[in-house]
């Protein structure tokens, strides 16, 4: 694969007609000149209107892009399908229902030219509700306190290939044990790696709002404490809708 972008944005869409169009925008906002940059959205086998949409954008966006179809639902595998065709020194995965910081691009490749070739980005709530950003505030805590590499962030392609990117068979926590096989390479060889906080990512808050009385907030906390433990026995993949 010629590579001659800096950074690809790999966006795996499972039903993503209502989010993917403002993900798209939080990309094309980008302080990062915009030729150094590819999106590869990766369709994972939706049923609804995402493939119109990509289209619809790219009507008007001059961003160099590509839409790819990954039968099999899995967002391990969708990513991997995303990386394969990407031509990117690095890999940025973000989430069809997230949006970057107009920054954030710009961030990950100055860490990548400081020698961090993978690195964390902060999460944030996509909504005001205090509920929602008390809980985004202490997973960050949490995953600083016991030095997790998880959720969303980047690495450098070379590496991503060497540790044989996202595992495609578990349904939930793929971004916990990738991001660690990860961290674990770099320590061995003598390397750190990083975390973004002053251009975070802002994420849609439905995965906590499924249940009445907040409770998804909860469950949410305990699947992500557990190291995903509560789902990775799940016969199938079933997103939050």
């Amino acid at each position: 694969m010629k590579m001659d972008k800096k950074v690809s944005i790999i966006i795996p869409a499972f039903n993503e007609e209502k989010y993917l169009y403002t993900a798209l925008q939080s990309v094309e906002r980008q302080t990062f000149d915009h030729s150094d940059l590819e999106i590869v959205v990766v369709d994972n086998a939706s049923t609804d209107g995402t493939a119109e949409v990509f289209a619809a954008f790219f009507q008007k966006s001059p961003i160099p892009h590509i839409l790819l179809k990954e039968p099999i639902l899995s967002p391990g595998r969708a990513r991997n399908t995303g990386a394969k065709r990407a031509r990117g020194e690095v890999f940025l995965f973000l989430d069809a229902d997230s949006k970057l910081s107009p920054q954030t691009v710009q961030r990950v490749y100055d860490g990548y030219k400081k020698g961090l070739f993978m690195g964390i980005i902060r999460i944030k709530a996509d909504s005001s509700d205090k509920v929602a950003n008390l809980f985004f505030d202490l997973i960050h805590f949490g995953k600083k306190l016991f030095h997790m590499a998880c959720h969303l962030g980047y690495c450098e392609r070379n590496l991503f290939f060497e540790v044989g990117g996202f595992d495609s068979e578990i349904v939930h926590a793929e971004d916990l044990k990738f991001f660690s096989k990860v961290k674990k390479t770099l320590l061995k060889r003598g390397k750190d790696w990083g975390v973004i906080e002053d251009a975070p990512i802002f994420t849609s808050t439905r995965r906590m709002t499924r249940y009445p009385f907040k409770l998804g907030y909860l469950i949410t906390l305990l699947e992500w404490a557990f190291c995903g433990l509560l789902s990775f026995n799940r016969s199938r993949y079933t997103p939050y809708r």
